[in-house]
């Protein structure tokens, strides 16, 4: 008969050294948690301006207009993409939003968003005091 140490639970040295290397690696990360680690991902968002109007663009890669809700709220516009995945019998959605924020000048009864080529791209237009002008010399 050999004589061995009790080990209720089961683990080996190996184990418990693991544990203490990685002790939350059973954890699911954080970017999961917060649900970054969607198919939809992060939306990738540029912002550039002109002399009449900012624009914002976000990819939206093979997402329908209708699954894409754009929102100005004060100065904060949103953009919040919902996709719907259907395989057999599962069905499973993501939802993924991003927002910037916009001067205060910005004409929000105006604003426009198109999707193209899987690029949404909303136009912002500048009120007159954000436009550029001339100023002349006495």
């Amino acid at each position: 008969m050999k004589l061995t140490n009790y080990n209720p639970f089961g683990l080996t040295r190996a184990d418990l050294n693991d544990w203490f290397q990685h002790p939350l690696s059973g954890f699911p990360s954080l970017s999961r948690f917060f649900s970054m680690d969607s198919p939809l991902g992060r939306l990738a968002a540029d912002v550039h301006e002109d002399k009449d109007n900012y624009y914002a663009s976000f990819e939206v890669p093979g997402v329908k207009k209708e699954d894409v809700k754009v929102e100005l709220n004060d100065r904060l516009l949103s953009v919040t993409v919902t996709k719907k995945d259907k395989s057999g019998e599962q069905e499973s959605s993501f939802t993924s939003t991003r927002s910037i924020s916009v001067p205060e000048s910005v004409k929000g009864d105006t604003i426009t968003a198109k999707i193209e080529d899987g690029i949404l791209t909303v136009t912002l237009p500048k009120g007159e005091d954000r436009k550029g002008r001339t100023i002349e010399i006495a």
